[in-house]
C-alpha cells in the first residue's frame, strides 16, 4: 500500500492488523513525519505529493505494481469551520490524488475526508471525485461514519470511499 497524506499513519496502522503492508508514506509535516518514522521504521517518505511518480515509487520501494493507494487529502477546503472554497482552495490536493491514482493503477483505493465534503460547492465536488474515480475505471462505494463507531468516546465523522478497479 502506498499512503498519501499520511498524517501520523493511522490508516496504515489499522490496515497492518489486517496483514497490509505501507512500502510508502507521503506527508509533508514534519511532526508527522517524526511519527511515522518512529511507527514505521524503515519505510520510505517522499514528502511532497507532487513528488510521487511511478518512477520514484519503483525507486523507493523496488515494486513495479501498487495494490492500493490510500489517504486523506486536506480536508480544509471543505471543512464547515472554514471558507469551503473546495477545488479553489490552494490547499485542495484532490487532483494530485487523481494523478497518483492514474499513473500508480492500483486496484484499490481508500479515501478519507470530513462530512463537509459532501455538501461543497453544492455537492458538485464530491460528485466530481466519485466522476474522476469512475472514469479511472473504479466501483465506488461511500459512508460517513465516526469514530463512536468503532467505540471511542467521541463522533469525528468522516467520509469514508472505498474504491476498487474490475480492470487492472
Amino acid at each position: 500500500m502506498v499512503s498519501l497524506c499520511s498524517g501520523v499513519g493511522c490508516i496504515d496502522l489499522a490496515a497492518s492488523w489486517y496483514g497490509i503492508r505501507t512500502v510508502l508514506f507521503c506527508e509533508i509535516d514534519p511532526y508527522c513525519q517524526q511519527v511515522l518514522a518512529k511507527r514505521f521504521p524503515g519505510v520510505p517518505l517522499i514528502p511532497d505529493i507532487r513528488d510521487v511518480t511511478p518512477e520514484r515509487v519503483r525507486e523507493a520501494t523496488g515494486l513495479e505494481q501498487i495494490d492500493i493507494v490510500c489517504g486523506g487529502w486536506p480536508c480544509q477546503p471543505h471543512s464547515v469551520a472554514g471558507k469551503r472554497l473546495g477545488a479553489q482552495d490552494e490547499r485542495d490536493l484532490w487532483p494530485e490524488f487523481r494523478r497518483v491514482l492514474r499513473d500508480l493503477k492500483p486496484r484499490w483505493f481508500v479515501g478519507e475526508n470530513v462530512p463537509g465534503i459532501l455538501s461543497t460547492d453544492a455537492g458538485r465536488f464530491f460528485g466530481s471525485v466519485l466522476r474522476d474515480l469512475a472514469e479511472m475505471g473504479f466501483d465506488v462505494r461511500w459512508g460517513v461514519h465516526g469514530a463512536c463507531d468503532v467505540g471511542a468516546p467521541h463522533r469525528r465523522d468522516r467520509v469514508f470511499l472505498l474504491a476498487y478497479a474490475h480492470e487492472k
